[in-house]
């Protein structure tokens, strides 16, 4: 109970401050490092969904002997670059790694090593 009490002032508060911590943000750098920034919040939103559908994508995505989502350090795209090399996605993986790297070059696979660098 004590979880869900958590999640629901986390929530609440995360409504109220988050688009006024965004706007402060965009405010005081002046844009001068706006697109590090943007990327900081992407990449956290990335980790999130790893964490939230991990049941879900470890379903559709991954065979079961796969390398498994739901590590809140990790982003979707690593994970999905992870079971590619081992062979272990899915069709519905396969797709979405292949769009990611469509829109990114070689995205799932540069998110292997840029995450072991962080």
């Amino acid at each position: 109970m004590r979880g869900f009490i958590l999640l629901i002032i986390a929530l609440l508060l995360s409504v109220v401050l988050l688009p006024v911590g965004f706007a402060f943000q965009i405010v005081t750098t002046f844009f001068r490092h706006i697109n590090r920034y943007l990327f900081t919040i992407a990449k956290s939103i990335d980790q999130l969904g790893n964490v939230v559908c991990a049941d879900l994508f470890n379903y559709t995505m991954i065979k079961n002997d796969g390398y498994r989502f739901g590590n809140e350090d990790v982003t979707i795209s690593h994970v999905l670059g992870m079971n590619k090399k081992i062979n272990t996605l899915t069709f519905t993986g396969k797709a979405l790694s292949w769009l990611l790297n469509a829109i990114d070059k070689n995205h799932v696979e540069k998110a292997i090593e840029y995450e072991r660098k962080d």
